[in-house]
This record gives structure tokens, C-alpha cells and sequence, in this order.
């Protein structure tokens, strides 16, 4: 039998941290980095799953990708 995984992905997006909500043409006065939770796209096999990270990641290198067993 053929195990499924899901495919998961996630990505960094900037947060404005100043307690007073500046922003300046699109330019927060303070902010910090922080990663998205991760986001499930598709359950796929092992085998295409591990290609299709390699893939992904030489397409968009600021992201995260990970499999994850189908409960």
C-alpha cells in the first residue's frame, strides 16, 4: 500500500511591531520577521513529494516545504 503525505509550505512575512502602527510609504518604523503556519497544499506519495519539494524550493528559495503523514 501506498502511503500519502501532505505536501505543507510556508513563508516569511514582516510584521509591524510599533505599538503606534507607523508605516511611512510602505516602510514600517519597527517590524521583525516571522514565518506563516504551515499551510497544507496537496497529499501526494513520498516519492513525488520529495521531487516536487526540489522543485519548489529552485523555483522560490525563501520558502519552507515539508511532507507530512496523511492520519
Amino acid at each position: 500500500m501506498n502511503r500519502r503525505y501532505w505536501l505543507m509550505a510556508r513563508k516569511q512575512i514582516e510584521v509591524n511591531t510599533d505599538p503606534q502602527r507607523r508605516c511611512y510609504y510602505g516602510c514600517h518604523f519597527s517590524s521583525e520577521m516571522v514565518w506563516t503556519e504551515w499551510a497544507r497544499l496537496y497529499k501526494i506519495t513520498k516519492e513525488d513529494g520529495e521531487a516536487s519539494i526540489q522543485t519548489y524550493k529552485s523555483i522560490n528559495p525563501n520558502r519552507e516545504y515539508k511532507l507530512e503523514e496523511v492520519q
